[in-house]
């Protein structure tokens, strides 16, 4: 059992984003930047001002996480392998948001949570997050030079909210709250730090040219080392939001309210797979008016990783000391990993405040890991 402190920024939002202390205005498509914004903002009560309050559970529990694993280990000439099942709970997690926001109930006649004028507010949930998993593994112990450890991990986590208190800084497939603050309930799905499956390789092995070779010719030929990593990941989850306060909530975060889905359309086939155009935006639309729309958070999954790293070394002695001579190579077939749709600020959204679709809000901006990079380095080992 890990137990997990309330740190200083659990505090620190509610100590000043108090309305009317702090106000928050929305300013969109401004026509022109510079004395335009201080013009507009000199209106004053003119603008639509967000009247965000944000408050602390006087009977805070405080979180935690229960951890848990069973393997099994066997040994068969010099290579072992293990099954293992792993598995967490978490209990009491903050879960940030604005709760100053008109509430809602579920519409039985079309599963839609429809908002509620002028209702009371009520009282919220926390979050809470689950995982398991199974894990394979294949080790064998370094002999006649060669070692070498393959791994497998096929786990799931899901939660009703996933990161810290700002949840599109920790993880960019996610946005920092949820649709409907009192009703956490509703964003139960995957993390968004689930990866289904995991596959790890790693080896190493000393060349075996020069080793009863002497003099000049042993220097040359022997203490080679090649060293290879292998990942391969599938891509994890993601959510299109419509984009702007559709259901007049009068929340002031205004992006996380979800689309209906198409007819006939879902999840697997909603996914074009390039990425000019990961998915179909077709597949959403908009909710009846007043309501939040039925896809789930995490409902689509975005690119999968492949990666390769390699490394030769020379390895040199020099009297007592030893000079080892590096080359290694990152992401050694250059290939693009790309993030899951939308920008570095957050997941993609669908829609104008007008309710037309944005151009290009499928399409995949940036990779999650590097172009091929080469490094050269030396080692001196005494």
């Amino acid at each position: 059992m890990f137990y997990q402190p309330l740190t200083t920024s659990y505090y620190r939002g509610t100590t000043f984003r108090i309305y009317p202390y702090f106000a928050g205005v929305d300013i969109r498509t401004v026509p022109t930047f510079g004395p335009a914004v201080q013009e507009l903002l000199a209106q004053g009560t003119g603008l639509a001002v967000q009247k965000r309050s944000e408050f602390i559970d006087y009977d805070a529990k405080q979180p935690y996480t229960l951890q848990y694993h069973a393997s099994v280990q066997h040994e068969i000439g010099g290579i072992v392998g293990e099954i293992a099942y792993l598995g967490s709970r978490g209990y009491h997690l903050p879960f940030y948001g604005d709760p100053n926001s008109v509430p809602v109930r579920l519409n039985a006649a079309d599963g839609h949570y429809q908002v509620i004028p002028n209702a009371s507010l009520r009282y919220p949930s926390w979050g809470r997050i689950w995982y398991n998993g199974m894990t394979a593994s294949v080790n064998r112990r370094f002999s006649d030079g060669l070692l070498f450890q393959g791994s497998y991990t096929y786990g799931h986590s899901s939660d009703t909210w996933s990161g810290g208190q700002i949840g599109n800084q920790d993880f960019e497939n996610g946005f920092g709250s949820a649709t409907d603050w009192w009703n956490p309930q509703a964003e139960l799905g995957p993390s968004s730090f689930d990866v289904r499956h995991s596959f790890v390789f790693n080896a190493v092995y000393q060349l075996p040219f020069g080793r009863n070779r002497t003099g000049t010719a042993a220097a040359i030929v022997g203490g080679w080392q090649v060293g290879v990593i292998a990942t391969l990941a599938s891509g994890v989850p993601f959510t299109p939001y419509i984009g702007y306060d559709y259901a007049k909530d009068g929340s002031s975060d205004q992006t996380m309210q979800k689309p209906d889905w198409a007819a006939g359309r879902n999840g697997a086939n909603a996914i074009i797979g390039t990425p000019d155009n990961w998915f179909d935006s077709t597949a959403f639309v908009l909710p009846p008016p007043g309501e939040y729309g039925t896809v789930g958070r995490n409902s689509l999954r975005g690119p999968d990783l492949k990666l390769v790293d390699l490394s030769i070394f020379k390895n040199v002695k020099v009297g007592a000391q030893s000079l080892q001579f590096r080359l290694e190579v990152f992401n050694l077939l250059n290939r693009a990993n790309f993030a899951t749709p939308g920008s570095n600020n957050g997941p993609s959204v669908l829609f104008n405040a007008d309710g037309t679709r944005i151009p290009g809000a499928t399409q995949i901006t940036h990779t999650v890991t590097t172009s091929r990079q080469v490094q050269l380095g030396l080692k001196v080992v005494f």
